[in-house]
């Protein structure tokens, strides 16, 4: 993701500027004479707003640059006397007037209908707190004995922090827990290390910074969300703006690799959350969004537990894939995963994966998919160029529901999947899937719908409870004992419904 400039990024841009701007007023001197500067204090300047108002900064951390612009709409040329922070070298907040930086510039010239850019930021310091808090400042202008002033307001927010700029940063403690007390910022790769636990309980917000993420390395995390009160995965940039956009975090991790034109560098993207031999992992009542890949699940595991189970869990807005597997163990439900820039669920390389009553829903607005919203294969290509087998035996999808907005469309099917030696039974099962290729194994289904569009209250609006009531959408008992649904209304015993939300007669 592109980065604002910071202060003194903008410095140099605007030195360059202001040099250039320097010898075109020299020319203009000494070819049309010396520009007259008015003393008249009734004259006044005007300003693009008159509050600079930054969303919640994280304490330490720098915010976003915000411009404001000083208008001179008088004829005459004025000398502005002096721009100052009230607050001075004390205050939180940083200015930079056309390249230069500090507290407060004297002298500043202006000439009639012209106008100059000010730039400003801020760096909360830590409180007490717990809850957000306003920092306040002032930029006060005198222009011949006429004062103006821009009000400067920021709201801060304490917060824990973890990780650092190392490639991996270890939790201090091989058994913590996170709370909602304050929330909770990563930097870079944040590693539960081999054999630990990390447990997040339930109203805990997490920022995590661009690039960076949670890898659970042959160790367990536990996600305890409730109803109402969810543990939420989100990015650190608190802007208004921000709150829809996709990829703001996820981990990230630089390659180097030599080849015949030298050596070559890559970033591979991994997931925000990321189970790297996860041990008995579970999540419930999460809310992972505005990510790159929102969970990664690569470990297989045991014989008595899968690596991960999820329930009750909304993955949505990720630029890549939501949910990512690779000859994973999954055992889920209840869960609703939309709107993803790829897919919305990659199952690959085989594995074994338990889930029902949960919601795939595609209908991804930012840009052209080139994949369906959920994919399935039982091979990978070895370093040698040889294609491996790995088995989904075990697997079973029941009262699902696979769709998305591509399904009218004849590009691909919303369900694909690459199977070189299909399951034996059928492992999708009362469920409703978008295919339409006549070479889809269908052997792989059972009592599924194929071809009737799920009946959701509002696409547009991202509410896929099932408006109508027709029996199409009964499902069948549950391999789960599953009691409510997403909402935490009852299930219909006996026949609950597809999908991650039950009608409620």
């Amino acid at each position: 993701m592109d980065m604002p400039l910071n202060l003194r990024d903008r410095t140099k841009i605007f030195t360059r500027f202001f040099l250039g701007a320097v010898l075109l007023a020299g020319l203009f001197v000494s070819g049309c004479g010396k520009v007259q500067f008015s003393e008249n204090p009734a004259l006044s300047l005007e300003f693009s707003a008159d509050t600079v108002l930054f969303d919640t900064v994280f304490t330490t951390i720098g915010s976003v640059t915000l411009p404001l612009k000083v208008y001179n709409w008088n004829a005459e040329a004025l000398r502005i006397d002096e721009i100052e922070l009230v607050g001075g070298s004390e205050s939180p907040f940083r200015v930079n007037i056309d390249g230069e930086v500090g507290p407060s510039v004297t002298d500043w010239p202006i000439l009639g209908d012209d106008s100059l850019w000010i730039f400003l930021e801020v760096t909360v310091d830590p409180s007490a707190a717990s809850t957000p808090f306003i920092i306040e400042d002032e930029l006060r202008f005198n222009t011949n004995g006429n004062e103006q002033r821009v009000s400067l307001i920021a709201w801060g927010q304490n917060a824990h922090f973890h990780g650092g700029l190392n490639e991996l940063n270890p939790l201090p403690s091989c058994d913590e827990v996170w709370t909602d007390d304050l929330p909770h910022v990563i930097y870079g790769i944040v590693e539960v290390d081999m054999g630990c636990t990390l447990t997040i309980k339930e109203g805990t917000q997490i920022h995590v910074h661009d690039g960076g993420g949670l890898l659970v390395f042959q160790s367990t995390l536990r996600i305890e969300g409730e109803l109402g009160n969810e543990v939420v995965f989100q990015g650190d940039r608190l802007e208004s703006s921000y709150v829809n956009v996709p990829g703001q975090w996820g981990i990230e991790i630089d390659f180097q690799f030599e080849t015949e034109y030298g050596i070559e560098e890559i970033t591979a993207q991994r997931g925000g959350i990321w189970l790297y031999g996860g041990v008995e992992c579970t999540m419930d009542y999460a809310v992972l969004r505005n990510g790159t890949i929102g969970l990664q699940v690569d470990t297989t595991g045991t014989d008595e537990s899968p690596a991960l189970d999820i329930r009750n869990t909304i993955i949505h807005n990720m630029s890549a894939y939501g949910l990512y597997a690779q000859g994973g163990t999954i055992d889920g439900y209840n869960n609703l995963i939309y709107d993803c820039g790829q897919s919305t669920a990659a199952f690959t390389l085989g594995g074994a994966y338990k889930m029902d009553h949960c919601t795939f829903a595609n209908y991804w607005a930012e840009g052209v998919r080139q994949s369906p919203s959920v994919l399935f294969t039982d091979w990978y290509e070895d370093i040698n160029g040889n294609i491996q087998e790995r088995s989904l035996e075990g697997s079973a999808f029941n009262n699902c529901i696979f769709w998305g907005n591509n399904y009218s469309l004849t590009d691909f099917d919303e369900l694909v999947v690459s199977l070189l030696n299909p399951p034996t039974s059928p492992f999708i099962r009362f469920s409703a899937v978008d295919v339409q290729d006549p070479e889809f194994p269908m052997g792989i289904l059972e009592a599924t719908l194929t071809d009737n569009t799920p009946p959701f209250a509002s696409t547009s609006d991202r509410d896929f409870h099932l408006s109508s009531n027709n029996s199409l959408w009964d499902g069948v008992a549950s391999q789960f004992a599953i009691g409510l649904d997403l909402d935490g209304l009852p299930r219909a015993i006996g026949q609950p419904d597809m999908g991650c939300y039950e009608r409620q007669q």
